[in-house]
């Protein structure tokens, strides 16, 4: 299988030198090179276009954060710092998980395994999948205008498009995510999500009442009491999803 291509930007030898040889107990991890500062991390990361950065907060002439605004596109992002006040401001990014100094063992392998990658100590390799589903019990971090929002996935009832942002509807509340619908059902289970139509995505479960409807798909009540449309382009695969 494919290896994860990574970079570790750290201004600490020892850390850098630490981290590595924690990851060198991961075959499907590949670290093709490594920065201690943010003009040398922002050149490494756009020349070798990684999978994942494992990347510390505060660094000689910024932070972090400086780097990620500089940048044309985002790998995944694993942070590694000191300090917790940061944990919101990361997850607006394209974060898989936020590790705390000194970094053990046990906690970077459970960061590791949300990318599926496991050691090789344990005799086998399972395959390497950035785009692995969010858990229903996972959470997740949405900033809406100055607030950030703690979301449970199994809260979410269903999403709609809003332009290039869209509205999430969850626990009876609604947030204004700057994330596309596409980008966010890429992160949603197809076992327990379905895209309706090109604007909406729904929950399966909180649907409470189907009905055909008169453009040719259907008409879904959920137990919010939203009522949405399930477009004719996607009755046919909403049926079999349902085994209608």
């Amino acid at each position: 299988m494919p290896k994860i291509n990574t970079v570790i930007v750290e201004d600490s030898d020892l850390a850098r030198f630490e981290l590595k040889a924690l990851l060198g107990e991961f075959d499907d991890i590949n670290v093709l090179g490594e920065a201690a500062d943010i003009e040398e991390a922002k050149a490494l990361i756009e020349h070798l276009d990684p999978d994942l950065v494992f990347m510390d907060i505060d660094l000689p002439g910024g932070t972090a954060f400086d780097i990620l605004s500089a940048l044309s596109v985002v790998p995944k992002l694993i942070f590694t710092t000191a300090f917790d006040q940061f944990a919101l401001q990361a997850f607006e990014h394209n974060t898989v998980d936020y590790l705390l100094k000194p970094i053990k063992h046990t906690r970077l392998q459970k960061a590791l395994a949300k990318l599926n990658i496991t050691q090789h100590s344990e005799g086998h390799k399972e395959a390497s999948h950035l785009t692995k589903p969010l858990d229903m019990a996972q959470s997740f971090f949405v900033k809406d205008s100055e607030k950030c929002h703690l979301i449970q996935v199994k809260d979410v009832s269903y999403i709609e498009a809003l332009g290039n942002y869209s509205r999430i509807h969850y626990d009876g509340k609604v947030v204004t995510h700057s994330a596309s619908l596409s980008s966010i059902e890429n992160k949603l289970d197809g076992n327990y999500f379905f895209k309706i139509s090109r604007s909406c995505i729904v929950q399966l479960s909180c649907i409470t009442h189907i009905e055909p409807w008169v453009t040719g798909g259907y008409q879904i009540t959920l137990n919010d009491g939203a009522v949405l449309e399930v477009s004719r382009r996607q009755a046919a695969k909403f049926k079999q999803q349902l085994l209608l």
